[in-house]
């Protein structure tokens, strides 16, 4: 995921992001994969990421206020802190055993992707406190607070729902972007303001096929009538939908996307918010989501 700086009107509230498993993002293009056989690559990059990194480095290069606090295992952690010192990204770095996990995007000839994540490190009871206390120090009033990203393994389904809990008593706003069961127990304790789920994440959060726009209202609507204000609901190519109780809009690109769609989803979040998480901001998002 590359994005280029510069400030947009950015909204005033910080967007603190929550990543509990980040990765070392390397991206690998080649000219052909034939799997058993070796394969040169033609070019290689790294990226700081985990979709909360993501998150922050999107408000971040849209000249918006930002914090990232991650869990870092120790093989990895002072390469993750420089990079996003370099790219003037107010972090905590909360340090663990082991190594950052990473995730590979392979792109090879017509712009076909293949991606491999690992699963990453179990988390400790002293980590997890400690990013509470980060929580607890980062959070104000009027911030919004995003947990992303599934979690590491072996860490409780109710790990979300409690950290989401924490920022609203702290005055936050709360968006979760995961999916699955971590989604669910997430929106148990009424306590998320704002969900980014794509259309597959909704039907299998409401346990159905979503065929049509038609669906996904109805199954957005579904989701706020148990307690979330705002479903942003990511298509691809042909953009996304804002759902609230009241209102629906949608908005598209301009023009057809092509290109490699990893990180697309993170920027669409993190500009929404920092442009003012309304539907004035859903087209400022939707234009750099594709702009990736």
């Amino acid at each position: 995921m590359h994005m280029q700086g510069g400030t947009h009107g950015a909204a005033s509230s910080p967007v603190v992001t929550i990543t509990l498993n980040p990765s070392i993002d390397r991206t690998i293009t080649v000219s052909e994969l034939t799997i058993g056989q070796i394969t040169r690559a033609q070019s290689t990059t790294l990226d700081p990421g985990g979709k909360g990194v993501n998150v922050s480095r999107a408000v971040n290069a849209f000249g918006g206020a930002t914090h990232a606090i991650l869990v870092c295992g120790e093989l990895g952690a002072s390469w993750m802190d420089k990079q996003l010192s370099a790219l003037s990204i107010a972090h905590t770095i909360i340090p663990s055993d082991g190594a950052v996990r990473s995730n590979m995007t392979i792109v090879s000839a017509g712009g076909v992707v293949t991606k491999i994540n690992e699963p990453g490190v179990a988390l400790t009871a002293s980590e997890l406190n400690a990013v509470q206390e980060a929580i607890t120090s980062q959070v104000s009033s009027g911030s919004w607070v995003v947990l992303a990203g599934r979690s590491n393994p072996g860490l409780a389904l109710d790990t979300y729902r409690d950290l989401a809990t924490l920022a609203r008593k702290s005055g936050a706003r709360v968006a979760v972007d995961t999916s699955g069961d971590e989604l669910k127990a997430a929106l148990t304790a009424g306590v998320v303001d704002l969900i980014k789920p794509n259309q597959f994440e909704l039907a299998e959060l409401v346990g159905r096929p979503l065929a049509t726009v038609h669906d996904i209202i109805d199954a957005a609507r579904e989701v706020i009538s148990g307690g979330v204000q705002t479903v942003l609901c990511s298509l691809g190519a042909d953009g996304a939908l804002l759902i609230t109780a009241q209102t629906v809009t949608h908005c598209e690109p301009a023009h057809p996307v092509s290109g490699t769609p990893v990180g697309a989803g993170d920027i669409l979040l993190g500009i929404f918010l920092a442009a003012g998480a309304d539907e004035a901001a859903l087209e400022t998002a939707v234009a750099w989501s594709a702009a990736s």
